[in-house]
């Protein structure tokens, strides 16, 4: 039987506060853009979808995402620390002229991995756990529509994995993921996935820019 993972970008986020915090990774709220957007995301779902789960990474724009979807679809989300974005360990406290002056190499290209920074993880760590909490949360909903809302990274590394890719693996293809964006696959026990759309975000058309 197969299962339908409906994997779902957060909504866009506030702007950084004098920016005490650094990058993607800042575990901000949504702004009031991505409150609509969540919204939105809920109502296509209602229209287009079935969904009987809603997993949701910790960190805040997503957990908020999840509350305007679980509010429209009246499904309680289930939090699942797995599906966090990717741990920056000290960048995340630091600001932009701090992890200049600590960590420059970082700023020139490097990875957290590359830079050293404490604290943070691989990205084969977070391909690792990505990958095994889905494919879990997959193996117990049979002929379900489940739903995660979690990030640009855990996304990618999801697509990626149910593609048959390791974190080990050279030329990994790389996928958009805009905030709001719904990607949707239907997983066939010991047959190949059908991705039916990525990257879709057709129910933010009429959002004023």
């Amino acid at each position: 039987m197969p299962t339908d993972l409906i994997l779902i970008c957060h909504g866009q986020t506030s702007e950084r506060d004098g920016e005490n915090h650094y990058g993607w990774w800042a575990d901000l709220p949504l702004s009031h853009r991505g409150k609509q957007q969540a919204m939105l995301i809920g109502e296509r779902l209602r229209n287009d979808f079935d969904i009987r789960s809603i997993y949701t990474s910790p960190q805040k724009c997503a957990r908020q995402t999840a509350e305007w979807i679980s509010d429209i679809l009246h499904i309680v989300p289930d939090v699942e620390n797995d599906l966090r974005e990717l741990e920056s360990g000290d960048l995340a406290t630091l600001t932009r002229e701090e992890v200049k002056k600590y960590y420059p190499g970082f700023l020139g290209g490097q990875s957290l991995e590359e830079a050293r920074v404490p604290g943070s993880e691989t990205y084969a760590d977070l391909h690792t756990r990505v990958a095994s909490t889905v494919s879990q949360l997959i193996n117990e909903a049979p002929d379900q529509q489940i739903a995660c809302i979690t990030h640009v990274r855990p996304i990618v590394a999801c697509l990626q994995a149910i593609m048959g890719y390791t974190p080990e693996d050279e030329h990994k293809p790389q996928f958009s993921c805009h905030n709001a964006s719904i990607h949707h696959l239907q997983l066939n026990p010991g047959g190949d996935p059908t991705f039916i759309v990525l990257n879709d975000t057709a129910h933010l058309a009429d959002l004023p820019k």
